[in-house]
């Protein structure tokens, strides 16, 4: 009996451990879309690797500790409105920063997705109306940050050798500075 309660409680700590200092939450996908049911189309998959990023106030270089930042995970789809119109879709994990301000998404199998396979879709050129994955976004409290398709070809094929800077939508620098880093 002494033997069995060490045991169960270190089996408890352990467990619980884990979820105290877990970073991320759980990935919520098709943010906005769940109204649409079941997706009938799925794109081309990209495994993205484990993503890594520091975040520090950009005019002291100060460490951002313990900061939520978003990830989106962008795509476009083809709509039935309008003739087979693109609009777009995103999956979404919410992470904290440690406390030397890195935050680490982890790795990722990301599926494109659609929800119109109809006919107005037969008629666009084959291949081009698949769901296709566009970039991802970084959201610091108000500030987005964009990781085109180049760095995530870079992410995806593990040539980040030096930090990539993240800018804003239109090329914003803000008072946050993040990085993809090594």
């Amino acid at each position: 009996m002494r033997m069995i309660v060490p045991i169960v409680l270190a089996f408890y700590l352990s467990v619980n451990t884990v979820n105290l200092f877990a970073q991320c939450e759980e990935m919520e996908k098709n943010v906005q879309r769940e109204k649409l049911g079941e997706p009938v189309l799925k794109g081309k998959p990209t495994l993205i690797p484990e993503i890594k990023l520091k975040v520090t106030k950009r005019d002291t270089s100060e460490i951002m500790p313990l900061q939520e930042v978003r990830l989106f995970y962008i795509w476009k789809y083809v709509i039935e409105h309008y003739g087979g119109q693109w609009t777009e879709g995103s999956d979404l994990i919410d992470c904290t920063t440690n406390t030397d301000g890195i935050v680490r998404f982890p790795e990722y199998n990301f599926i494109p997705r659609g929800w119109y396979d109809g006919p107005k879709i037969k008629g666009m050129l084959w291949g081009k109306n698949l769901p296709a994955l566009e970039y991802l976004v970084v959201r610091f409290g108000n500030h987005d940050f964009i990781i085109p398709k180049s760095d995530i070809k870079k992410i995806c094929n593990k040539k980040v050798k030096k930090p990539i800077n993240l800018k804003g939508p239109s090329g914003y620098v803000g008072p946050i500075k993040i990085e993809i880093v090594p």
